[in-house]
């Protein structure tokens, strides 16, 4: 078995006990955790577009042993989650790659229980400004709107990044977990997984907010 990114450790740490908690899991990253928490005596729900991963993941030994529910649609079309039944949502990165973001804390504060948990990563604002564009020597600034495509890009992110994706700022996602009334627990700021031997300049960005 292939070890777990750092990235996908800190979500697992933050979600702690799992037995009998209903969960949504957004978006496939480098392991699928929704077959490790039914082990654990969870009820996940795993949510991904694209059916090239969840062939992929249907063939795997960890999904044929420990079977659970899958929805094959974008993030933000969560119709088929009654309201107030989950307790816990994450995701690892796939939130970086959504066109809508605000629309999935919508959907998000609609499904979650009361006090019900998110837990997400996305790409940390600062780890753009050390990016080069491609075909270009200058950085993005800190506020760039740009799409970018990561089969264009050299970057050695802890986890598979989403095909297309764009910078977040922090102040954007405060903003808009708060309209979509979700409050801000914790914040975490991930280095890559060498970055002991550097700078430890933070990679990602990890938000648990609650409902």
């Amino acid at each position: 078995m292939e070890p777990v990114d750092f990235l996908t450790q800190e979500v697992t740490r933050l979600i702690g006990e799992v037995k009998g908690k209903k969960m949504l899991e957004l978006g496939l990253a480098s392991h699928c955790l929704s077959a490790k928490f039914v082990a654990q005596g969870a009820s996940p729900i795993l949510v991904e577009e694209s059916s090239d991963k969840l062939s992929k993941l249907r063939n795997t030994e960890e999904f044929n042993e420990f079977k659970f529910e899958i929805r094959q649609t974008k993030l933000a079309d969560l119709a088929f989650c009654p309201a107030e039944s989950i307790d816990i949502a994450f995701s690892i990165i796939a939130l970086a790659g959504t066109s809508d973001i605000a629309r999935v804390f919508r959907q998000l504060q609609r499904v979650l229980k009361d006090q019900g948990t998110l837990i997400f990563g996305l790409i940390h604002p600062l780890a753009f400004m050390n990016l080069a564009m491609p075909n270009s020597e200058s950085p993005l600034r800190y506020r760039s709107k740009a799409t970018l495509v990561a089969e264009d890009l050299k970057w050695d992110f802890p986890v598979p990044l989403p095909e297309k994706f764009r910078q977040i700022s922090f102040g954007e996602t405060f903003s808009l977990l708060k309209r979509a009334g979700l409050a801000v627990d914790q914040l975490l700021e991930i280095p890559e997984e060498d970055s002991a031997a550097d700078s430890g300049d933070p990679s990602a960005l990890l938000i648990k907010a609650r409902k």
